[in-house]
């Protein structure tokens, strides 16, 4: 057998290899021909390469793009020349001023190959190549973003931020951040999504579309297991297999199915004992194999532990000020000792140049600012939308809100940063404020007095920086309204030590000279005047409340970026009806679900032989492991699992309205076939929404699963969710779709092969269980007013079982098998489903080869399949290294060349 797949190799590639003749191409750079494919340049331009030209090309270089012809010198002292270093001009964008932490690939203008410039994304463009920030839309955090569970929405911050890269000049843009909000600690939450992977997916998929529409490639991160800033360098996670592989890494593989996303950045941590961009199983067995992934991998910054491990693993690029792991001299001794080969050097440099030729970043220089294709009026527009539709209307006692004419003062009260300024997301590793460069902000009075003159009221705003607290409450003691806006201060690097309100450092000098402690402010406030006071939260997630019973109204606003006082406003005087809903639970307590224990978070020190402690490589500390012991009770699963009450659940979010759920059907859907005998493929969910009060409103009705007990699941999961606006009194019929082929796998669970082996935590197999299903349908995680059970069968009707390889099924990962006879098709190759439409299983014409392999009865090919142990071949598959043949096969572009499909029936191997 192993001879018959070499002959056909052969065969084919001496045969194609005469098919390589470039037509109307640059004769001294053939890969410049644009009529050839993206893999077809890619392995002319490798073979021109010198193996110093492609080390260079693997790792980040700091240079000073500025056209002045100045040189820059670094001396932050000592000897290092990992932060020192005398850095000429290449000039190749003008105006770029010197950025020190370096975001770019320097470029090889002989061989026509630009230098790529990345900047961070998330919140909006700031940090990237060039230390003279753009011009850039504010938006709000991302947590804000997926409050408004609205995909469109979601759509349109990936625009925005798509075009404001490209009008930057930079091709890469470092985002979205897609862990999820373990606990309510960690200091980037406001970077993610949510606690719920699907949630998290879904928005994420539609963010990363609408960035890579606008020509720039988007970079998912943090990959994986990186739900805390606590000695985030050193530290490691221990995750349960189930847990890793349905909550922490599912958002990502939902976003590399659907979104096609150009790169991913591995994270800092330890992962079940591998560093993550040194980990084969989370960055070849996880993403590559299963997913289907075929872009590029950076590291996070200083996240590489191994040269030759992270090579191997195929982390594709190193970010970091200087190489510390891919340097010329540590690769050529990895070379010449043989541990890694020229093809895996190729290997990492091969999905980059691929996307690069794809995007068009090969052919078309960005040599020059463009901030003309930006209109910032229209992108602001879109972020005050965005804030006013995630903002969280948590408590409204008694129709205190919306505010009317009525009122003739009111005292709005709050440090600067929360209330005498637009609160944007924190783009910064220190405490200090700092922020994207906005063409505009709002501050919370001028909106407040925006409105109040649009509405013709006759309404005095006061505004207190709560410095004196004993001023404030005098404020707040005689005025008809009091807006009390408070909020947290978190940044990258560290996490919160509070879940109360921390006090403020005004001053962007590290002395703490000049801070405004919050709680006091709070107090006394609330002891003069808490009957009539409002309390706006700017926070990045959970804030304990003590005083919730005090006051009347509670608005969660998050970072409500640079429209944020517009916004407020709107949602505080009814001008906008508030419809945002949690996307994470708000504990009652400093320790509960899964940050109970210290063992959970931040961790305990174990003495694994790896250095510990905070900094880049430690201070000779254990090394600090979080254990994630609550496996797959984490967020909304935890409480509903426990029947703890939290202060608001998930999915959670009042209205100036009311809403009723009516009448749920579910129907059960099956794919192609005679009849009914076709395979179930699905349901379809349907009910009705009522607006059944006095205002116009939005509402995002969210469908949850109930697996059978088989899966061994905590509680409900979100499997999907519909945003819709009513009038008074108008009706919906809603109806959402639920595939088993879903990438969110909503009908099936993960079956570990070796549950107790962390280390292999990827190896395993999705299960659909067969049984009694329960659909919820309402307005959070707790308020499900509609359910229903259905029993479902997923396994495949006879028609489709004769069919088995075609690559049809989709996620239907184990054939409707309950995941305890593993043999079946073992580790998702049944037919290869779902993943040959991105990993290149070209037509899979081998259909009787995977009918055997499903009997695992040609054991050796089928570990080949899986194991990946005949490696060569296993490259071709995955990592397009025969890309000539790929091409030909997967693209139909040498249609003459039928044969060979032919050939491959005959070998019976599903490419």
């Amino acid at each position: 057998m192993i001879k018959r797949i070499t002959l056909i190799f052969m065969t084919a590639l001496i045969s194609m290899s005469s098919l390589v003749i470039p037509t109307n191409a640059e004769e001294t750079r053939p890969w410049m021909n644009t009529k050839l494919s993206a893999e077809e340049r890619t392995e002319l331009l490798l073979d021109a390469m010198t193996m110093e030209q492609k080390i260079q090309q693997i790792a980040i270089s700091r240079f000073n793009e500025n056209d002045k012809g100045d040189t820059v010198v670094i001396k932050r002292g000592g000897t290092s020349k990992y932060m020192n270093g005398e850095f000429a001009p290449q000039g190749t964008l003008p105006g770029c001023e010197w950025q020190d932490t370096g975001r770019q690939i320097r470029g090889i203008e002989e061989l026509g190959i630009p230098t790529i410039r990345m900047t961070n994304g998330g919140t909006g463009v700031k940090g990237g190549s060039c230390g003279n920030d753009p011009i850039a839309t504010g938006l709000p955090s991302t947590l804000a973003m997926a409050a408004t569970f609205d995909r469109g929405l979601n759509y349109e911050a990936g625009r925005i931020l798509g075009e404001e890269t490209r009008a930057f000049a930079h091709h890469v843009l470092l985002g979205p951040g897609m862990n999820l909000v373990r606990h309510p600690y960690n200091g980037r939450n406001y970077e993610y999504f949510s606690e719920d992977p699907y949630l998290t997916g879904t928005l994420a998929t539609e963010q990363v579309k609408g960035i890579q529409e606008q020509g720039v490639q988007a970079q998912l991160k943090h990959l994986a297991g990186n739900e805390q800033e606590t000695e985030r360098w050193t530290m490691g996670v221990q995750v349960p297999s189930k847990a890793m592989n349905e909550l922490y890494m599912l958002p990502f593989e939902m976003t590399v199915k659907n979104a096609d996303p150009a790169s991913v950045m591995c994270s800092f941590p330890d992962v079940n004992g591998t560093f993550a961009c040194d980990s084969s199983e989370l960055l070849q067995d996880a993403l590559r194999d299963k997913w289907g992934f075929d872009g590029y991998v950076m590291s996070d910054r200083r996240a590489i532990h191994d040269t030759v491990k992270a090579i191997k693993a195929g982390t594709n690029v190193e970010l970091d000020w200087a190489p510390q792991y891919y340097t010329q001299e540590k690769i050529q001794e990895a070379l010449d000792s043989g541990q890694v080969t020229e093809d895996d050097i190729d290997n990492l440099l091969r999905p980059r140049y691929i996307k690069m030729i794809e995007y068009g970043h090969m052919d078309e220089p960005y040599d020059k600012f463009m901030p003309e294709i930006v209109d910032p009026m229209a992108n602001g527009a879109s972020a005050r939308k965005m804030a006013e539709e995630g903002a969280v209307l948590l408590k409204n006692d008694n129709g205190f809100l919306p505010l009317n004419g009525e009122p003739k003062s009111i005292a709005l009260i709050g440090v600067e940063w929360f209330a005498g300024e637009a609160k944007m997301s924190p783009r910064s590793v220190r405490d200090n404020n700092e922020n994207v460069e906005a063409p505009y902000t709002v501050t919370p009075k001028e909106g407040l007095e925006n409105v109040i003159k649009e509405l013709g009221y006759d309404t005095k705003v006061t505004y207190n920086d709560g410095r004196d607290p004993e001023a404030a409450a005098k404020l707040a003691a005689e005025s008809d309204v009091v807006l009390l806006m408070v909020g947290d201060n978190p940044h990258e690097t560290a996490d919160r030590d509070t879940l109360g309100f921390p006090a403020i450092d005004l001053n962007k000098n590290p002395d703490k000279e000049n801070w405004v402690e919050q709680e006091p402010l709070i107090d006394a406030v609330l002891k003069d005047n808490a009957e009539k006071t409002t309390v706006v939260l700017k926070t990045s997630g959970t804030v304990l409340m003590p005083w919730l019973d005090k006051v009347p109204a509670v608005l969660q606003a998050w970072f409500p970026g640079m429209e944020d006082g517009n916004a407020v406003a709107n949602l505080l005087y009814g001008k906008v009806n508030p419809s945002g809903k949690l996307p994470m639970t708000f504990g009652a307590t400093e320790r509960e679900a899964a940050f109970a224990t210290e063992e959970q978070y931040p961790g305990t020190r174990q003495d694994t032989g790896k250095p510990g402690g905070p900094g880049p490589y430690g201070n000779g500390s254990d090394q600090l492991i979080a254990k994630y012991t609550e496996g797959l009770e984490m967020g909304y699963r935890w409480y509903e699992a426990n029947d703890v009450k939290p202060l608001f659940p998930f999915g959670y979010g009042l209205s100036y309205t009311t809403f009723q759920y009516d009448d749920l059907k579910v129907k059960k859907v099956r794919g192609e076939g005679k009849g009914n005998n076709g395979s179930l493929s699905g349901i379809d969910v349907s009910f009705s929404v009522t607006n059944t009060g006095d205002v116009a409103g939005k509402e995002a009705a969210q469908v949850y699963l109930t697996l059978p007990d088989e899966a061994g699941q905590p509680t409900k999961r979100l499997v999907n969710f519909e945003k819709f606006y009513l009038e008074p009194g108008e009706s919906k019929q809603v109806t959402v779709r639920i595939n088993q082929a879903d990438a969110n796998h909503p009908f099936s669970y993960f079956v570990p092969e070796d549950p107790d082996n962390l280390a292999n935590w990827a190896d395993g197999e999705w299960a659909t269980a067969d049984g009694k299903y329960r659909v919820h349908v309402g307005g959070s995680s707790a308020d499900t007013p509609l359910e229903k059970d259905v029993p479902l069968n997923f396994k495949l009707s006879k028609d489709d079982s004769k069919d088995k390889g075609n690559g049809n099924t989709g996620n239907n990962e184990n054939n409707g098998n309950t995941g305890n006879n593993k043999n079946n098709g073992n580790k998702e190759n049944n037919g290869n489903h779902g993943k040959q439409e991105k990993h290149k299983n070209y037509g899979n014409h081998g259909k009787q080869w995977n009918q055997r392999s499903q009997g695992n009865q040609w054991n050796q090919v089928h570990l080949w399949n899986q194991r990946n142990q005949w490696s060569q071949v296993h490259l071709w598959n995955q990592q397009n290294r025969w890309s000539q043949v790929n091409l030909w096969n997967h693209r139909n572009q040498w249609k003459p060349w039928n044969q060979w499909n032919q050939l491959l029936m005959v070998g019976h191997w599903a490419m």
